[in-house]
């Protein structure tokens, strides 16, 4: 159970004092004890000797017992003691306790450690149980008679007595000790809540301090210690407060940092690292990471990078290397620089910069060139060998001049096509084109390409399914650039089905608040390992047919890129030599998608 300082101090404090008070009591009870005895002793003493130097000679009239016995009583009245005359030989000749007629019956006491006190050195003293009284009894002699002894006088003190008195003078003390006690607690009690009450203050200001508040501030006026702890809990608190800002300015600035920072222990484990960092590594932190000691990254290749660091103590600069993260295989470029502390690494910063993106455009803008480059080398070569073929003299041979000029056309159409895509995908990813999005209907837009490729479906007797239902909603989108993704999509599908046996179904339906338009055929499919892949420009499955039926390697692209600035998806499914399924999402067309468009 809790306590508060001023409690704990006021019990500290009642302990001290009541130890003290109770030895106090002992040792003073012990003292006043023997001081008592002694002056109790003192007294019976200078009366012994008063008398003594009174009855130095033998009183004559002593010869009678009655009359020495008289004489006892009378002084044992007198100074409220007993006295006991006795003789050289032992016996007792008067006491005044004892009446004269039982004095022969009395013990002889010449073996009394008084009475032998007092004849070997004048004077003797002893303390015990009285047979004769039945109660301790304070003995003391000495010897009468200085040139002649002849008696013993012995006075006797009843300890009860003495008791009684002790027992009164310790009443006194105990009274006068209790009160002590009663006031020193008090005091105690009033000090240790003083001296509590600035500790207080400082517990509740260092409270404050735990939690983040460091506006409290303590008097710092006193000149004591604990004004020196006030005074120096106000400049933690402005410290504090000063650290926690510049921790603040340091949180934002690291955390808006684009590239992934992390900091390692000399061990190699993450003490720090940024978001960019979490999210790359999928480490489990907030805004920042501040991880328990032990926690590491698993990936091979920046085990390797800590451990080169760590070994040589030379700084990195740019270093590119691949990583397997959770979003894939990713390409980063390094810098590492040692902390070196007294001669020793303190640890590692690493500053990890993803430059996948620009390493894949740069792939691309190669790719692009080489693909542009090929595909029109190859018409280019073609017209020009046969127009020279023509210059040479083909030309009067009227039959395989017309071959050769229809082969050529078909060469320039194929050209002019690849151009036009090109022109036409560059304008679509510079986001040039402004779209007009409108209530479209999906089935006026198919119904219009299949009309525009009805000669082809006829050539390669083509089975067309349409299954549009009639009360599908319209979808938000610009009517012509529809046309050129339907188209695209028809185009290919009439491309890669085989002649006679070719079969090709559309179909649309509702998805949520999306239309799903498919186009499905039965022709030679997609490899698995080729999907991912399809809708990268240029590329093709089988490049040599693809030419030959006169693609560009352009048309998925340009569907991928319209379909997303509708914000739809596009997906393909397929099998090798089973058929292909490509699919659009369009959103419909919602009186607030309208009324957003033509605000």
């Amino acid at each position: 159970m809790k306590s508060s300082v001023s409690v704990r101090l006021g019990l500290v404090f009642g302990i001290v004092i009541f130890f003290t008070v109770a030895i106090s009591y002992v040792y003073l009870g012990g003292q006043l004890r023997t001081l008592f005895y002694d002056g109790i002793k003192n007294e019976i003493y200078k009366e012994l000797e008063l008398n003594r130097q009174l009855l130095d000679v033998f009183p004559e009239k002593w010869s009678d017992i009655n009359s020495s016995d008289s004489w006892a009583d009378d002084v044992g009245a007198a100074l409220e003691v007993r006295v006991t005359l006795i003789a050289l030989d032992g016996s007792v000749i008067g006491d005044s306790y004892i009446s004269p007629d039982r004095l022969s019956f009395v013990e002889n006491h010449l073996a009394r450690p008084e009475v032998q006190g007092a004849l070997q050195e004048g004077f003797g003293e002893s303390t015990r149980f009285s047979e004769t009284v039945g109660e301790d009894m304070l003995y003391a002699a000495v010897l009468l008679g200085k040139e002649s002894p002849y008696a013993v006088l012995r006075f006797a003190k009843p300890l009860h007595d003495i008791r009684l008195l002790e027992a009164e003078l310790r009443k006194g003390i105990e009274g006068a000790l209790f009160w002590s006690l009663l006031l020193s607690l008090m005091f105690g009690a009033l000090t240790a809540f003083l001296l509590s009450t600035p500790l207080r203050r400082i517990a509740a200001a260092a409270e404050n301090f735990v939690h983040g508040d460091f506006t409290f501030r303590l008097d710092g006026k006193r000149n004591d210690e604990i004004g020196q702890l006030s005074r120096a809990f106000n400049f933690m608190s402005d410290e504090m407060k000063r650290m926690g800002q510049q921790e603040e300015w340091f949180k934002a600035v690291f955390s808006s940092i684009r590239e992934a920072i992390i900091v390692t222990d000399p061990r190699g484990s993450i003490i720090l690292a940024n978001p960019a960092a979490c999210k790359l590594f999928k480490l489990q932190c907030g805004d920042m990471l501040r991880s328990r000691p032990g926690r590491k990254v698993t990936n091979a290749q920046l085990l390797d990078l800590f451990e080169r660091v760590r070994l040589s103590s030379k700084p990195i600069v740019k270093e590119e290397m691949l990583v397997m993260t959770e979003r894939g295989e990713r390409v980063l470029q390094t810098s590492a620089m040692p902390v070196i502390k007294d001669s020793y690494s303190d640890g590692t910063v690493f500053v990890l910069n993803d430059i996948t993106r620009l390493r894949n455009l740069e792939r691309i803008r190669r790719d692009f060139v080489s693909s542009v480059s090929h595909e029109l080398r190859t018409p280019l070569t073609s017209i020009k060998g046969y127009t020279e073929t023509l210059l040479e003299g083909a030309l009067d041979d009227r039959e395989d001049a017309m071959n050769f000029l229809r082969i050529i056309l078909q060469e320039s159409e194929q050209l002019t096509a690849l151009i036009n895509d090109v022109l036409d995908l560059s304008k679509i990813e510079s986001g040039r084109i402004e779209y007009k999005f409108t209530s479209v209907s999906i089935e006026d837009v198919v119904l219009k390409t299949v009309a525009l490729f009805r000669r082809s479906l006829e050539k390669k007797s083509i089975d067309l399914q349409i299954q549009i239902p009639s009360d599908l909603p319209p979808v938000f989108a610009d009517k012509d650039y529809l046309e050129i993704v339907v188209r695209n999509l028809l185009d290919n599908a009439i491309k890669y089905v085989a002649d006679d046996s070719g079969r090709i179904r559309i179909i649309a339906f509702p998805a949520n608040d999306m239309v799903r338009l498919e186009v499905e055929d039965n022709g030679a499919g997609i490899p698995q390992k080729n999907l991912g892949r399809i809708f990268e420009r240029f590329y093709r499955v089988d490049k040599a047919r693809s030419r030959q039926i006169g693609g560009t390697g352009l048309g998925l692209s340009i569907v991928k890129h319209i379909v997303l600035s509708h914000k739809g998806n596009v997906e393909v499914r397929s099998r090798q030599n089973l058929g292909s399924v490509f699919s659009i999402t369009i959103p419909v067309a919602s009186p607030q998608r309208q009324e957003l468009s033509s605000s």
